[in-house]
């Protein structure tokens, strides 16, 4: 999905939004549209969203996020996060070929990968654990690819966007936040 077909996606379609307040969802929001809340083995006091088409989310305790549909489809294809902490699993074995993470900050896009984020007021961190994903401004044409064991931090005063090796500590704090 283009970043293009993406904005219209989100501007057009608020109807077919799914609110999601995760970090202790109710049960009953068990099954929706091909996704369940399951309990995360990792994270004895989390459950975590799963969906048929191989996308796995985990959700830090407070945090906020929507998931996005296309027309037609029963499967998420994009997410608005706008606070907490999120760990995103897309298996690239499942029917989802991708899958993007919009926050006040940045778009985060993948094709098959594991990489964890986390929105504050003032910016957004992403983290790549496996595989690839391009981070850009959600203005801008163009991103910087992220690789496994660096990051990436999109602040809100617009700062250049610049890859780093995160030092063990951070990632450490980052996945303690889901049970890792």
């Amino acid at each position: 999905m283009s970043q293009r077909r993406l904005r219209f996606a989100c501007v057009c379609l608020p109807a077919l939004i799914v609110c999601m307040v995760l970090g202790h969802a109710p049960a009953v929001r068990a099954q929706q549209n091909g996704c369940a809340m399951v309990p995360d083995d990792a994270n004895p006091d989390g459950r975590m969203l799963r969906c048929q088409n191989g996308l796995t989310i985990h959700a830090a305790r407070g945090t906020h996020y929507r998931l996005l549909y296309e027309p037609g489809s029963s499967q998420p294809g994009a997410a608005r996060f706008d606070a907490g902490a999120l760990l995103i699993e897309l298996d690239p074995a499942g029917s989802a070929k991708s899958f993007q993470i919009l926050t006040p900050h940045a778009i985060a896009a993948v094709r098959g990968t594991r990489w964890a984020m986390e929105v504050t007021p003032l910016q957004t961190s992403t983290l790549v654990i496996a595989g690839t994903v391009v981070v850009a401004r959600p203005s801008e044409a163009t991103g910087v690819l992220v690789g496994p064991g660096h990051g990436v931090d999109a602040a809100s005063d617009r700062t250049p966007l610049t890859v780093k090796v995160w030092e063990p500590a951070r990632v450490k704090a980052l996945l303690a936040r889901f049970g890792r």
